[in-house]
């Protein structure tokens, strides 16, 4: 049997906003391109690892169009090929939370091929999914799943043991071992390799990590990601597109995006620079690639990091640069030109110690409740969800009637400490 495997597909996502239509239409681009290569490859099931959208800027058309393509699949594989599909999702950190889920706007009584799996799974409940030999055990975001998943590992185990030829396991967290995890993830926000061993699963596909890993085998379970479908943000060179398992043979196959994104960097490296020595450089990247574009009749969007040193004010080079850039977008394919300006002043360069993430000082900060730390974290954990869900997209922070939930269960900790 095939499966096709894809993730982090974010659609309703619009960043940077400048051009956020575009990117709206290159993730639903991306998306459609998927499913083809599923009803091209003849797949008798679809799994998708988390994030499927944008939860905080997508709309009602978002997920209409994902119903729609779903339901464009199912179709398709009946008309083509006389087959059934099943669909399994489960919900990654831009999905939402359990009890404002986005993968619910996907549901339909009708839908009877389609899963959204995991959410009992990560409570410690058992739930499992058997289809055509697949045993299929889902585990969604959770921000200290390292915990989580020693909670619930029996629990797993269990359901592993059922029958099934092929027992796989679907995540959205990283994976140490498999996954170059960013600096600043803390621990507790992923799993390591070595968290499945004896587990009795055969494969393990995780999304949350955007680009494609090749697959890895230890101990018998073959570690799986696809990567995103589609350049989540502009610095994701790719190549993006998904995966498609015919029992234990894998196979990449590559989505061509809707608009090309090339990333420059101009930097002066140990040397001072003036600040037009930064214009120069970057204009001549953008002449180069718009002419580059233009012969080719393609469109594109390009990102130019600056770094290095100057003796003037840094911030004088985007202004002299954003009127080089509007000359440019003009008339060529270019469409955007993403400036990150990480020139430093040498007159004012300031060296800051590496600091750890702030979970990490919350957790040594609250050692010293003692015996109600671990119910201290908890308010933790479940703050940084509701960031996640609720925060607003401008200041960051939550409304007085979010917060004031928190703070009372603070002072009823600290008076208990007291």
């Amino acid at each position: 049997m095939k499966i096709g495997v894809f993730a982090d597909t974010h659609i309703g996502r619009n960043i940077p906003r400048e051009v956020g239509e575009l990117r709206r239409k290159a993730y639903r681009h991306a998306f459609t391109q998927a499913i083809n290569i599923f009803v091209k490859e003849k797949v008798e099931c679809v799994i998708h690892l988390g994030d499927l959208f944008e939860k905080r800027s997508m709309m009602s058309e978002d997920s209409v169009f994902v119903k729609e393509e779903l339901q464009r699949l199912v179709n398709s594989i009946r008309e083509e090929h006389g087959g059934e599909v099943s669909v399994f999702l489960i919900r990654g950190n831009h999905d939402g939370a359990l009890d404002n889920n986005a993968l619910d706007f996907v549901k339909h009584p009708l839908a009877k091929y389609l899963k959204v799996v995991g959410e009992a799974a990560i409570r410690g409940e058992e739930e499992s999914y058997f289809f055509k030999g697949i045993r299929l055990i889902g585990l969604p975001y959770h921000p200290y799943i390292s915990r989580v998943f020693k909670n619930v590992k029996n629990v797993i185990q269990r359901g592993l043991k059922m029958e099934g030829e092929i027992k796989i396991l679907v995540i959205h967290n990283f994976i140490h071992g498999y996954h170059e995890v960013p600096p600043g993830v803390p621990p507790h926000n992923c799993l390591t390799v070595g968290d499945f061993d004896e587990l009795g699963v055969d494969m393990v596909l995780a999304g949350h990590y955007h680009g494609k890993v090749n697959p890895m085998e230890s101990n018998g379970t073959l570690f799986l990601t696809p990567g995103a479908t589609e350049a989540v943000d502009l610095s994701d060179e790719g190549p993006f597109g998904v995966y498609v398992l015919d029992g234990r043979r894998v196979r990449f196959l590559p989505i061509k995006p809707l608009h090309e994104i090339r990333n420059v960097k101009v930097d002066s490296r140990d040397a001072v620079k003036p600040c037009e020595w930064f214009v120069e450089q970057s204009v001549r990247e953008i002449d180069a690639y718009s002419s580059n574009l233009q012969a080719r009749g393609v469109d594109g969007i390009m990102r130019i990091v600056l770094s290095g040193y100057t003796e003037n004010d840094p911030h004088s080079i985007d202004m002299s640069l954003q009127k080089e850039i509007a000359k440019k977008t003009v008339s060529t394919g270019l469409l955007h030109v993403d400036l990150v300006n990480r020139v430093e002043d040498v007159k004012q360069r300031t060296v800051f110690s590496k600091l750890g993430s702030g979970l990490d000082y919350a957790m040594e900060i609250l050692k010293s409740l003692g015996g109600i730390s671990e119910e201290a974290m908890k308010i933790v954990e479940e703050l940084s969800i509701t960031l996640d869900e609720k925060a607003s997209q401008r200041t960051g922070l939550l409304t007085d009637s979010d917060r004031s939930l928190f703070v009372k269960r603070w002072v009823q900790i600290l008076e208990k400490a007291g």
